[in-house]
């Protein structure tokens, strides 16, 4: 094997013998995927998160994966209980950074991404709704200071 046996040979296979048993593919039955929720947390503090965390793994833990979608730069609510989660930028944020880019459209193409990610069953919305969040998205800012 030498110094470089992590390479993949090239060249031709080396024969087998005759008597090698013939290599099959199994294929074993598997559990279904579990199906997505997406719960969006926008603009909700951050006490009442690990409620809602609560709340929906009850309803929805035992039949879904739930996702969090959530404008809180406070991540560690979700890591300590093992929640997936996706972050978008607050209002906030996208007020600081309005000349940089245009909100409107990457929070669009960012939503649309995480729905073809995750391809949820049900989207459900605490504090304020995709939909209205998406459209509160500030377009670039031009600046008159050049």
């Amino acid at each position: 094997m030498g110094i470089f046996g992590w390479l993949p040979q090239r060249g031709p296979k080396p024969a087998t013998p005759d008597d090698a048993p013939e290599q099959s593919l199994a294929v074993y039955a598997s559990q279904p995927a579990l199906t997505a929720v997406i719960v969006t947390l926008i603009g909700i503090e951050a006490e009442q998160i690990d409620e809602i965390i609560d709340v929906t793994v009850r309803r929805f833990g035992k039949q879904h994966k739930i996702v969090y979608l959530t404008d809180s730069l406070d991540f560690m609510r979700f890591r300590d209980r093992n929640a997936i989660f996706e972050y978008m930028p607050s209002a906030l944020e996208q007020k600081l950074h309005a000349a940089e880019i245009s909100w409107n459209s990457y929070l669009e193409r960012r939503w649309r991404l995480l729905v073809s990610k995750w391809q949820p069953v049900h989207v459900i919305s605490y504090g304020r709704n995709i939909d209205a969040f998406l459209a509160a998205a500030p377009p670039m800012a031009t600046r008159t200071d050049r």
